[in-house]
């Protein structure tokens, strides 16, 4: 295989100076992304294949959770679920009070799916079906029941969502900062290397951007439905290149693949220096930013091999199955059996169920932020940035008059 590498890497290396002029028309839609624009100077990219969306996404919508975890989307599902997390991402910020009437990407939907729900309704019914009349001797000692369960339930609740949240933010921050590492190698790319070396540079990191992603999970991005026509859309691997990877191992659960890509990135940067095209300055500046890279790719490695202490997930499960029975029963004791009580004590099962049921399933949503959740980091739309961006770097000329007054002598003006 380094054989392999270091002939890929001297394709990309020793292709002939291309010329590369700046589009003047307006941008195209997305779809229509020249995916040779990379890969000039090497091998021609095999044309993509169409992924049409499938109906998986419709049917995982609705599905429990347990079933996100092992459900294979496209790549035009996951753009569909990423432009429906879009949406969703900028309700929280939205003035307008028409929030409350949707379900997606709330938590009303687990909670109505977990049995502890209707337990909880199931005990309080019980309760008035076997005590005719409220409890009077004993008000004090289920209030004071009730209220130290509930006070350290939701002590134990919010610092685990806490953690979670955490965990989530550190997963989004170490996404967008892969982004700033691959735009400033690209940068210093461009500015001191020959053209097909820069290219080379740049789509080999935004190639092991989405490459480690899909090496997180064993479905969640699918290396036939989703890594390979990304791949082949935006012409980040030629195909030679993506067979050298191929015969090397799998992609998903794995993080060596991308990690073959940064030492291909590295092995492109030293030999454009020891053969005398690039400072070594310029060259220690881009190893350190692919090194960066690296780093913050890695991050969702760590988070996922260790994720929440189990003892402490189980803690504040158990205390949430043993507490919202026994709210039920106290309501049911102590209310009395008029309409207007039952149906206030149905109401506040309700909420107790939202806030601690929700919160739970709240803390494991935000625990794996990789997956197909609406709640989910949009992957996708991360790497989707890149080529484009990088593109456009690529592609920054001086326009001529400043490129010809920086050559006018001082001592002439």
């Amino acid at each position: 295989m380094a054989a392999a590498a270091s002939d890929d890497v001297a394709l990309a290396v020793d292709a002939p100076r291309q010329c590369v002029t700046p589009a003047a028309a307006a941008p195209q839609p997305e779809a229509a992304f020249d995916n040779s624009f990379f890969t000039a100077g090497c091998e021609k990219v095999r044309e993509r294949n169409a992924h049409k969306s499938t109906f998986g996404l419709r049917q995982l919508m609705y599905a429990p959770d347990d079933r996100h975890d092992v459900a294979v989307l496209n790549i035009a599902d996951l753009e569909r679920l990423d432009e429906r997390r879009d949406r969703i991402r900028h309700r929280g910020i939205e003035r307008r009070c028409t929030w409350w009437c949707t379900l997606q990407g709330t938590v009303v939907t687990d909670v109505l799916r977990s049995p502890f729900f209707f337990a909880s309704f199931g005990v309080y019914a019980a309760t008035l079906w076997v005590f005719d009349k409220p409890e009077k001797e004993h008000n004090g000692l289920y209030a004071t029941v009730l209220t130290v369960l509930g006070a350290f339930l939701s002590f134990a609740s919010i610092f685990l969502n806490s953690e979670t949240y955490q965990r989530f933010r550190a997963s989004y921050l170490a996404s967008v900062k892969c982004q700033g590492c691959i735009f400033n190698a690209t940068t210093c790319a461009r500015a001191s290397m020959r053209d097909v070396a820069a290219r080379t540079v740049s789509r080999f990191i935004c190639g092991a951007y989405i490459m480690a992603f899909a090496g997180l999970r064993d479905s969640h991005y699918d290396a036939d439905e989703v890594l390979h026509p990304f791949l082949q859309k935006y012409g980040l691997l030629t195909e030679e290149e993506w067979e050298a990877l191929r015969k090397r191992g799998g992609f998903a659960g794995t993080g060596d693949r991308y990690r073959e890509l940064i030492s291909w990135t590295l092995k492109v940067v030293n030999e454009e220096r020891d053969a005398g095209r690039c400072h070594g300055n310029d060259a220690w500046r881009l190893c350190s930013d692919i090194l960066m890279l690296r780093g913050k790719l890695a991050v969702g490695y760590d988070l996922l091999g260790q994720p929440v202490p189990f003892v402490y997930v189980h803690l504040v499960r158990l205390l949430t199955i043993c507490y919202l029975p026994v709210f039920a029963f106290v309501l049911a004791r102590l209310g009395s059996r008029t309409p207007e009580a039952i149906g206030l004590a149905c109401v506040a099962i309700v909420i107790a169920c939202l806030f601690f049921l929700g919160i739970n399933t709240v803390s494991t949503k935000l625990a794996d932020p990789y997956g197909h959740d609406l709640d989910d980091l949009r992957i996708l739309s991360h790497c989707k940035l890149m080529p484009g961006a990088c593109k456009s770097i690529l592609t920054a000329e001086l326009p001529a008059g400043t490129r010809a007054s920086l050559r006018v002598d001082r001592r002439d003006t």
